[in-house]
């Protein structure tokens, strides 16, 4: 498992992964960690936001220093203090971290065919990629390039579907494995009728009328479980 899996299982799922393990006592420190570093690696971080767990941050080490023993503790753990601080100075996370060149290294080690010559390999590797790009500029439409190459998940929309709604002229595919099929409890179909009202381009007058008329004095949170409660009715009766 690499380092940034473990960033992205203890920024993601450990909140949910304990939450019906643990007590609130222990649940709550972890919680804050992975909040505390969601918040360190945003792609946008506010000086006031990082003020902040600059000093939840020390609140947080002490409770965990009450829960876990203390051969767990070293001055790695006790760093987490000075990180805030670190990106109020350096930014965003993204442009100092260095999974960016574990990426490139790795490209670079697989390009090495001569372990006598590493450096000549690379050049190599690195001169026959840019040909091959250049003369792919030359080649037919009807040939796959880097250049007209559909990304993998992209299937496209349908053009000989004029009177149908527009979340339904996007074309799905199988993703593998055995198809089958299955009614939809009451819950399931309920959330797919909310899904499909909430994007289709035609429904949006009607949310924002909803808005206007139900939720003209809440707060986002509390509109978005406002219109997962009320919008299928009120939109069956308007």
């Amino acid at each position: 498992m690499k380092s940034h899996d473990c960033h992205v299982f203890m920024q993601r799922l450990l909140p949910i992964a304990f939450r019906d393990f643990l007590i609130d006592e222990v649940w709550g420190p972890l919680t804050k960690i992975s909040n505390f570093f969601r918040a360190l690696t945003a792609p946008i971080i506010q000086v006031s936001n990082m003020e902040m767990w600059e000093e939840k941050i020390v609140e947080t080490i002490c409770k965990l220093e009450k829960i876990l023993p203390p051969a767990f503790f070293d001055s790695m753990e006790h760093l987490a203090i000075h990180l805030p601080d670190e990106a109020k100075v350096g930014g965003p996370v993204q442009f100092r971290w260095i999974y960016t060149f574990e990426r490139k290294m790795h490209d670079l080690k697989k390009t090495v065919l001569n372990k006598n010559r590493v450096e000549a390999s690379i050049c190599e590797s690195n001169i026959l990629s840019e040909i091959s790009f250049f003369c792919s500029h030359y080649f037919g439409s009807n040939i796959e390039t880097r250049l007209n190459r559909q990304p993998r998940n992209i299937v496209g929309m349908s053009d000989d579907m004029d009177n149908c709604l527009s979340v339904f002229k996007h074309r799905g595919q199988a993703l593998g494995g055995e198809m089958r099929m299955r009614a939809l409890s009451p819950k399931e179909l309920k959330a797919a009728e909310l899904y499909v009202l909430l994007n289709c381009e035609e429904v949006n007058p009607w949310i924002a009328l909803f808005d206007y008329q139900v939720c003209s004095s809440l707060s986002e949170d509390q509109i978005q479980i406002k219109r997962q409660l009320e919008f299928i009715p009120w939109f069956k009766t308007t």
